[in-house]
């Protein structure tokens, strides 16, 4: 009898699906999940703390062939998603990483990219644009194109990961993509009619569904509304308990200005002294007690 591939059968699925530039929830292929917990990987060198908050890691000057990694992020019983889970990604460009310094900065992101953080949404889900990450040797061979992630769930059960490219050459070679264990970290990339390439990661962490409780984490947000919405003068940030750091960004998730706030609803201007110019910006904020992070995008127009 023919030893069933679960790895074969999910990529077939993918590449027959009419909808395979969209994430397929693998929940309804349960049957296939059993030990579905997301193997380990080297961290490398080139692990920064803190990356900002930004879900487009890509420098404004590239305007193509982007790269669009979507997943969920489960718990241990491989069905459950885990809402606000924090996945850290970073990756090499043209085989040449951002930054070596361990004391890099969150001020400093202003000119380094391909690297960054997402929050999981009630879902569970997540998505980032990039581009493919470049190859560099190691040793006398070269490493295949990788993106490393680092995700948790409130500072707990931590994964570190490597996600690879199937049909890289490299992979034979490379002591760690070869092994065993990360061939299910190996995934299927789609090509759309404007040469933008899309792949699915799903990440399964070692926690159990029981202690996921995603109705209170949904209720217990920190932003219950930024109105009116472009921001004015008389704008309002309305929080749904008091004791929050409230940071406001730009959109490449730069803080321009940091503030705790231990009250339930305070004016726009009590936050930002200064004016801004007109544009996009990212409301993040983290509850002191219970260390929720939520971030909100807002629009300012003729503050």
């Amino acid at each position: 009898m023919t030893k069933f591939n679960r790895r074969k059968f999910i990529k077939s699925i993918l590449k027959l699906s009419i909808l395979s530039l969209i994430p397929i929830n693998l929940k309804a292929l349960s049957f296939l999940q059993e030990d579905c917990l997301t193997t380990q990987d080297i961290q490398g060198p080139f692990y920064i703390e803190n990356p900002p908050n930004i879900s487009i890691l890509t420098p404004p000057e590239i305007t193509s062939d982007f790269l669009f990694i979507t997943g969920t992020v489960y718990a241990k019983d491989c069905k459950t998603p885990i809402p606000n889970a924090v996945v850290d990604i970073w990756h090499a460009n043209k085989g040449v990483y951002d930054e070596t310094s361990s004391t890099f900065l969150n001020s400093d992101y202003e000119n380094n990219y391909y690297r960054g953080q997402v929050f999981t949404d009630s879902n569970g889900n997540y998505a980032f644009q990039t581009i493919m990450p470049g190859k560099y040797l190691n040793g006398s061979t070269y490493r295949p194109s990788h993106i490393h992630y680092k995700s948790s769930y409130l500072n707990q059960n931590e994964i570190t990961t490597q996600l690879y490219f199937e049909g890289d050459s490299s992979i034979e070679t490379d002591p760690w993509a070869s092994d065993p264990s990360a061939n299910n970290r190996i995934v299927t990339t789609q090509i759309d009619e404007n040469n933008n390439t899309h792949a699915i990661f799903n990440i399964y962490l070692d926690v159990n569904e029981n202690d996921i409780n995603s109705s209170s984490l949904i209720e217990e947000k920190n932003i219950n509304n930024i109105f009116p919405n472009p921001i004015n003068s008389n704008s309002i940030i309305e929080l749904n308990k008091p004791n929050c750091i409230i940071e406001i960004c730009d959109i490449n998730g730069k803080t321009i200005t940091k503030k705790t706030v231990i009250k339930k609803q305070m004016k726009f201007h009590e936050i930002i002294k200064n004016k801004l110019p007109n544009g996009i910006y990212i409301l993040r904020t983290k509850n002191i007690l219970n260390d929720i992070i939520e971030s909100k995008r807002f629009v300012i127009n003729n503050y």
